[in-house]
């Protein structure tokens, strides 16, 4: 046994050094530390290699005092440390000088996510302020903390940076979001701000959640590509599109939620189309409707009209509440709305791909579907992904097949009904916070 460990140690400490390096680059720290005590050629390579520290590789009941070592021990510099479970009382008590250490060793990737608990008075603690002065930072995220107030803010290098649960006042984000200058991707949720504005030459990407939001404005963002909303609100939050003469991807517009301004114009249910109402960069555009409800109808397609070069469209349709259909015109006031209403450009001339997400078979999005079936005349694919609710009844998936076989497109092709599980929220957030996929709304 002693000889095969001695062997063991002889084969490490011959591997070159470039590719001990290359594997010290995918070993957790607890691994790369066993592996220093095995072989001493690993020894140095690891203090000698960029820090990668993941709370989640170190045994929970060991981190308290594992974290602060591997941070003191590391002459740095740290690419990446990850702290999903951040411990503020054990980095304060072993190693109190933790947020200028992290600046010092030129820390490249940072995630402090702090953990509370229900039963805690006071949850969000103080950031410290050095994270903000960190100028070798590309990415930061940050969760459950507390913005300090009147700190100068020096990013420079920062490219993504994610908010989760912050305390900060509006002019604090503005002035965060200013102070990094070559920012690419911005996710924002659950923070405290009510009215957020968007202002940045530099960001590509944005993912804002508008639960606590109550108006939120596109103010100036000249190289925005994607902007994916979540996190509906309650009520209704303003939703303003200033200047993003980029803007590719939208989405998901909530015909109940969002009041939508474009420029300095409100578009209601009977706006009228004009230069100044449209947003013509637009190529795939995500809605949210109740098909049950005759106002967000309306309002789905004055939505559509805004946004006349759309070529994909996903739309998610939004469970029925009884008590709020209970009133609503009859399926025949929807049928007579669809054979009324003016053409609407982007889905007569544009419109290539379309996906109805949660489909149920109601009446009402099926009226939609035969205005789509009779209007549609660029339309290559009609995909209809049917809700959750329905996998399990055979007759009711066969009954809303039959009903598609039924419908004829001017360009010759056929509804498909997709019977498949909805993405969680989580997978959908990395989808769409990924550049390089064309399309995040895509099932």
């Amino acid at each position: 046994m002693a000889d095969g460990a001695g062997s063991g140690r002889s084969r490490l400490s011959a591997l070159p050094n470039d590719l001990l390096r290359h594997i010290v680059t995918f070993l957790p720290v607890t691994e790369a530390a066993r592996a220093a005590t095995i072989a001493r050629g690993w020894r140095h390579l690891w203090r000698s290699y960029p820090l990668v520290l993941r709370d989640a590789d170190i045994p929970e009941r060991a981190r308290d005092a594992a974290i602060p070592r591997v941070l003191a021990d590391h002459p740095g510099h740290f690419r990446a440390v990850i702290l999903y479970d951040c411990r503020l009382a054990s980095l304060d008590r072993e190693l109190p000088t933790w947020p200028r250490l992290l600046v010092d060793k030129r820390t490249e990737k940072l995630v402090l996510a702090y953990r509370w608990f229900v039963d805690q008075p006071n949850p969000a603690r103080l950031l410290p302020a050095d994270i903000l002065r960190c100028d070798s930072l590309q990415e930061l995220t940050l969760d459950y903390w507390t913005f300090p107030s009147g700190t100068e803010v020096v990013l420079p290098r920062l490219r993504i940076l994610a908010m989760v649960r912050i305390g900060i006042s509006e002019q604090e984000l503005e002035s965060l979001i200013a102070a990094s200058p070559v920012l690419e991707s911005l996710r924002l949720t659950l923070n405290s701000p009510k009215h957020v504005r968007l202002r940045s030459q530099s960001l590509q990407c944005a993912l804002v959640g508008l639960s606590r939001v109550e108006e939120f404005t596109v103010v100036d963002t000249p190289l925005l590509e994607r902007l994916y909303l979540f996190l509906p609100p309650t009520g209704v939050v303003g939703f303003r599109i200033a200047c993003a003469p980029n803007l590719r991807v939208l989405g998901y517009l909530d015909t109940r939620a969002h009041k939508l301004q474009i420029g300095n114009s409100v578009i209601g249910s009977d706006t009228m189309v004009n230069a100044s109402t449209v947003v013509r960069s637009v190529k795939i555009l995500a809605l949210t409707v109740n098909f049950g409800v005759f106002g967000e109808v309306k309002m789905l397609a004055s939505f559509l009209r805004c946004f006349p070069n759309v070529d994909t469209l996903h739309i998610e349709s939004i469970p029925h509440d009884p008590s709020v259909t209970a009133d609503e015109p009859s399926g025949e006031h929807h049928a007579k709305f669809w054979q009324e209403i003016n053409p609407i450009c982007c889905l007569r001339s544009h419109v290539k791909k379309m996906v109805i997400h949660d489909f149920r078979g109601d009446r009402n999005e099926f009226e939609f579907v035969k205005f789509i079936a009779m209007n549609a005349q660029e339309l290559q694919s009609l995909l209809l992904v049917s809700h959750e609710g329905i996998l399990s009844s055979a007759d009711k998936v066969n009954e809303i097949k039959d009903e598609l076989q039924c419908l004829q497109f001017p360009t010759g092709i056929s509804a498909v009904l997709q019977v498949s599980p909805k993405a969680g929220t989580g997978l959908r957030l990395e989808k769409a916070s990924n550049l390089t996929i064309d399309d995040p709304f895509e099932c």
